[in-house]
């Protein structure tokens, strides 16, 4: 079952493929890939919290890895002919054979790196991980391949069990110092076979070390999400009034009547979505994200009211201005909560700048 080694250049072209991707849509970051060894047979064993996994963890080796993958997706044409060329070992999670541990083994004796993750699927328990299997361990005991646990952090969040796509969200992969079976250890396994169990529970150890941490986050993000929607600021949602205000101190009666008043209904229906959410107290993701985009619709609206319908992009910069902020909100919002305000006020004087100079002729 076990094939001929991946070619380099397959494992290079889908590392920077998924680099890129991963890059542009999770922030990937990858700390501890030095723990990796450069050639030798190495088992690298994580937690499995989305179908991404391996190329999560692709995308910190420059080596080529051997999955096990669950044996449906070879049927797929694209993706079985994906899976095939990087070498995976197909298996049946319902009930795995003899055969598909063998292909491990072998892979291994050639001096290969093998990925795999223990919990035997997705993580689907309410606790950190699923009970691991101790195919790892044996796998270790046998080829005397050192294993390098592995932490995907973020996988949770950005792909729940039961939906269909992930969602942005920062992704980050730990690769911890390996663990190793010395010879008399293996020797002695043979006729103790609890030293399997303490392989495994060392590491399940290793990965908890960043994994555990993360979900106490994770789960103090979601009672925040859950609670009522924190009130109003006036350095985010107060920039609207505030420039609107500043137009009707700064445009003669004429300017303000032809291109400050029709803003005003912008700013009525502005206002009264806050208000409702207040009253409401809509809660959780969307209302964050709706939170984040009310003030630039509403800038939006301030210019169509004051300046009429544009007829097409003036230039090509402002297409890429509103790619670029629909990305920074959606796909690295630490970054834009940091910037919001100054790139909030610079949107609107921009508005107020063409309405004064528009009402002042």
């Amino acid at each position: 079952m076990a094939r001929a080694r991946v070619p380099p250049a397959v494992h290079e072209a889908l590392r920077v493929f998924a680099r890129w991707l991963f890059t542009f849509y999770h922030d990937i970051r990858v700390h501890g890939a030095h723990h990796v060894p450069r050639e030798g047979a190495v088992i690298i064993a994580a937690n499995h919290p989305t179908y991404l996994d391996p190329a999560f963890l692709m995308v910190g080796v420059e080596r080529p890895v051997r999955f096990m993958a669950w044996e449906k997706p070879f049927r797929l044409p694209l993706l079985g002919a994906l899976l095939r060329a990087y070498g995976a070992i197909s298996v049946d999670m319902k009930k795995p054979g003899r055969a598909s541990f063998e292909a491990a083994v072998k892979v291994l004796r050639s001096g290969e790196a093998f990925g795999i993750f223990p919990e035997g699927g997705r993580t689907k328990s309410l606790d950190a991980m699923n009970p691991f299997k101790s195919g790892v361990a044996r796998l270790a005991l046998i080829s005397g391949a050192p294993i390098i646990p592995a932490t995907i952090v973020g996988g949770r969040r950005v792909w729940r069990r039961g939906e269909l796509f992930p969602k942005p969200g920062p992704i980050t992969v730990y690769f911890h110092p390996p663990l190793r079976v010395e010879a008399s250890e293996r020797l002695r396994w043979k006729r103790d076979k609890t030293l399997e169990r303490q392989v495994v529970e060392g590491l399940i150890g290793s990965i908890h070390k960043k994994l555990v941490p993360s979900l106490r986050r994770d789960a103090r993000l979601d009672r925040l999400l859950a609670a009522a929607p924190a009130p109003p600021s006036l350095l985010v949602e107060g920039i609207p009034p505030l420039f609107l205000g500043l137009a009707w101190c700064f445009l003669p009666r004429a300017g303000w009547a032809e291109v400050g008043a029709p803003a005003v209904w912008a700013l009525s229906a502005y206002l009264a979505v806050l208000g409702l959410e207040l009253a409401v107290e809509w809660r959780g993701l969307g209302v964050k994200w709706g939170r984040q985009v009310l003030p630039w619709a509403t800038l939006a609206a301030f210019a169509w009211q004051s300046f009429g319908k544009p007829n097409k992009w003036n230039t090509p910069l402002e297409a890429a201005f509103l790619f670029l902020l629909g990305w920074i909100i959606f796909f690295r919002f630490k970054e834009y909560r940091r910037i919001r305000t100054p790139l909030l006020a610079l949107g609107y004087a921009a508005w107020l700048a063409e309405a004064v100079s528009r009402g002042s002729r």
